[in-house]
């Protein structure tokens, strides 16, 4: 299916909710910019309901490319920039054909005999099989084609049993993907989210574990128990454990963490497993345009909440609440909703806006160099979405995002829900009791703090007479990319 077809079924999905024509237009070009830069990174992420799965295999064409002397577009693949990339590169075909001596010559010939029909360069002239494998039900090679500062991988997809020659002439797959030290690459063979895979290829003696799921301590960390994988080094997934986490440790560090799948920070808002209609009551009669708009922000937070739960494989919440809906910056400025547990502890998620959206996982100076460029969706139609974790049943801070060029941002902005009858929010500083470093007045329920990402603070919630409330120990990150507070990890 292609990409235009996958977005106007989105649209049409979206009519009933969603007044623009077309809501996902500039986010689906957004993410297939970034799945092209990323074919192997997070994000996202991811089973279903992140842009890989929307978007299925990058096609040839896709990544860097050049012609050649008819005017034809090749692959000439991306620099090589690490050792870790050598490491992969150089690792054993991994895989059930390894072992097939023969099979793993013929291919590595025909891929390099039949480089022009693929529309690879004579500039990147080796060929190597990193992966061959028929386990799965289908047969999947993966190729590198390389030179000594440049490497471009190539993923082929038939059934299984199909002799070499005619497989390379009837295939699904992808040319001109970029070599990460850990390539994760679509594995399922069939379109449908029943088909979902992902092979997961760390370079040899690495160890590959997987955490289907997790649970959220009272200090608002996130534990997971971690599964090496049965073949050590590389990790395939089917569409029933495509959620959780994964992790790659090389010589006693850890170098991966994050999301399982294709990591991106697209969240797709409809036609996904989680729909906008399972959170908010029906509108009564007479509904004030205000009123729909916080609705659809309040519905479409709770698609958010229970796709990123889900993503990330935390406990199903079977009743998330609104804990607070409005304006941020008020009349002019989209509907905001934070959506939480009904305990009151426990994930939280902030969803500005009313469509498909994307996620903040940093802030504007942690985004990764290779995610720099991008398109500038400051003032498309999209939604923003920011994570974080309340210890308290009275107190839910979580971080204002904002749209900073092709990116959802956290910002200096903190937004507290206080228990009813607060007045006041003041965040006073762990090293100095009693001085406050910010504070604000409770608006509409809600109070917006100018406070840095990471400050050591205690939120406390104060009614008119100065009286407390509650109190709650502020707890995130202070650097780097986190969902629901816990860190991604990218240490190649």
């Amino acid at each position: 299916m292609s990409v235009d077809e996958l977005r106007t079924g989105l649209a049409r999905i979206a009519e009933s909710v969603v007044p623009d024509e077309n809501p996902y237009g500039r986010l689906l070009r957004h993410a297939r910019r970034r799945k092209r830069r990323r074919l192997a990174g997070l994000g996202a992420a991811v089973a279903g309901v992140i842009a890989a799965a929307l978007l299925g295999p990058v096609t040839l064409g896709a990544g860097s490319g050049g012609q050649d002397p008819s005017g034809d577009w090749v692959a000439t693949g991306y620099p090589i920039t690490s050792d870790w990339e050598w490491r992969l590169i150089n690792s054993p075909t991994r895989g059930s054909l390894a072992a097939d001596g023969d099979l793993i010559e013929e291919l590595t010939r025909l891929f390099d005999r039949n480089r022009a029909e693929l529309r690879v360069s004579e500039s990147l002239p080796q060929v190597k099989v990193l992966y061959a494998d028929e386990s799965a039900g289908f047969r999947q090679i993966l190729v590198v084609y390389h030179s000594d500062t440049a490497a471009a991988l190539v993923d082929q997809k038939v059934p299984a049993g199909t002799p070499p020659q005619q497989a390379l002439r009837n295939h699904t797959g992808f040319v001109n993907g970029r070599v990460s030290p850990f390539s994760v690459i679509d594995a399922a063979y069939l379109q449908g989210p029943e088909a979902q895979a992902f092979l997961g290829l760390a370079p040899a003696g690495c160890i590959v574990s997987v955490a289907d799921g997790a649970v959220v301590g009272a200090d608002g960390a996130v534990r997971r128990r971690w599964e090496p994988s049965p073949t050590g080094d590389y990790v395939v997934l089917d569409a029933s454990r495509v959620r959780g986490w994964w992790r790659v440790e090389c010589e006693g560090q850890v170098r991966v963490e994050e999301p399982v799948g294709d990591r991106s920070d697209v969240i797709r808002g409809e036609g996904g497993r989680y729909q906008p209609t399972e959170l908010a009551d029906a509108l009564p009669a007479g509904t004030t345009s205000r009123r729909m708009d916080a609705w659809r922000a309040e519905r479409f937070g709770g698609v958010s909440y229970r796709t990123l739960m889900d993503m990330t494989g935390l406990p199903s919440t079977p009743d998330p609440v609104v804990r607070w809906s409005g304006r941020l910056d008020g009349e002019g400025h989209p509907e905001a909703a934070v959506v939480g547990p009904a305990s009151g502890t426990g994930p939280l998620v902030l969803h500005v806006g009313a469509q498909g959206s994307l996620l903040a996982l940093a802030g504007p100076g942690n985004i990764a160099s290779e995610d720099a460029a991008g398109e500038d969706l400051s003032s498309a139609k999209v939604s923003l979405v920011a994570t974080a974790v309340a210890t308290s049943a009275k107190l839910a801070a979580v971080r204002v995002p904002a749209a900073s060029g092709g990116h959802a941002v956290l910002t200096n902005r903190l937004l507290v829900v206080p228990p009813p009858g607060a007045a006041r929010v003041d965040a006073v500083a762990a090293e100095a009791p009693g001085g406050v470093r910010a504070s604000a007045e409770v608006r509409s329920g809600a109070a917006v703090l100018t406070l840095d990402v990471g400050a050591e603070v205690t939120l406390r919630a104060l009614d008119r007479t100065g009286a407390l409330l509650a109190s709650a120990p502020l707890r995130e990150l202070a650097r780097g990319e986190r969902i629901f507070n816990e860190p991604l990890v990218h240490a190649w």
